[in-house]
Parts: C-alpha cells; sequence; structure tokens
C-alpha cells in the first residue's frame, strides 16, 4: 500500500470518528423523518455508507496492479523453461507403432 493511500485512510478516519462524535449527532437529533425514518438514523447509515464507499476506493486505488496478459509475450512467460533431460528446443521424438 503507498503512502499516499495511508494517509487518505487515517483521514477517512478521523473524519469518520468527528462525524459520529456528539456534538455533529446533535445537529441530526430532529424529529423531522425524510423518508420515515428518523432523521439521526439517516444520518448514520448515511456516514456509514459514504466512509465505506470512500475507503473502497481509496484501496483499489492503491492497490499495485501486475501487467496484463496481452502485454506480456509468451517467450518471458516460458523463458528458462526446459523439458527434463534434454534442451528446451528439442522436438519428441516420433512415437513407433
Amino acid at each position: 500500500m503507498r503512502q499516499q493511500s495511508r494517509e487518505y485512510i487515517t483521514i477517512l478516519f478521523i473524519c469518520g470518528a468527528l462525524a459520529i462524535n456528539y456534538p455533529v449527532l446533535d445537529l441530526f437529533d430532529r424529529s423531522w423523518a425524510p423518508f420515515g425514518i428518523p432523521l439521526l438514523y439517516f444520518y448514520l447509515y448515511l456516514i456509514w455508507f459514504v466512509l465505506i464507499v470512500l475507503l473502497i476506493l481509496v484501496v483499489q486505488r492503491s492497490e499495485i496492479r501486475e501487467p496484463t496478459e496481452s502485454t506480456k509475450s509468451g517467450a518471458t512467460r516460458t523463458q528458462g523453461f526446459s523439458r527434463p533431460g534434454g534442451a528446451s528446443d528439442a522436438q519428441d521424438p516420433p512415437e513407433s507403432s
């Protein structure tokens, strides 16, 4: 994981901790109910969902990606491979019946 990703995860943790702390939660402790859900519960689930989505985005962008198969050539995959008891360029002898 890259250093910048660790910083983003730390920032997300601090923002999440502040978002679910008392002074901010008190702002949403009202009797208004959007979609029939109390505002405080709606806010908590919304913050939870947003933090998870942002965390997924940060982690996906921080992964070190391997080159795709289309960029690799077949020679690099078999390089250094040899058959037991023979050279790698040797062909099998024809079978006799």
